[in-house]
């Protein structure tokens, strides 16, 4: 039996530095972007996301592609 997987969702986020709490470390927010085509490739992604983190107000700490993917046993 072969395991199927197909995309079903997919979004972007991006993770941004606000500041640091008390003791010093980093504060994190998450932006989300959701309904992302699963079929564009990671390197639009990225492209997409870079010009997104240019007009963020906080530095981007990270870039998280989140995909839903069903999975199916081919018999």
């Amino acid at each position: 039996m072969a395991v199927v997987a197909t995309p079903l969702n997919s979004s972007l986020r991006i993770i941004v530095e606000t500041g640091f709490d008390e003791e010093g470390k980093p504060i994190y927010r998450t932006r989300t972007y959701n309904n992302v085509k699963t079929a564009v490739s990671d390197e639009d992604l990225m492209s997409v996301a870079n010009q997104l983190a240019d007009i963020q107000s906080h530095p981007v700490y990270a870039f998280r592609r989140i995909v839903e993917t069903q999975l199916t046993e081919e018999f």
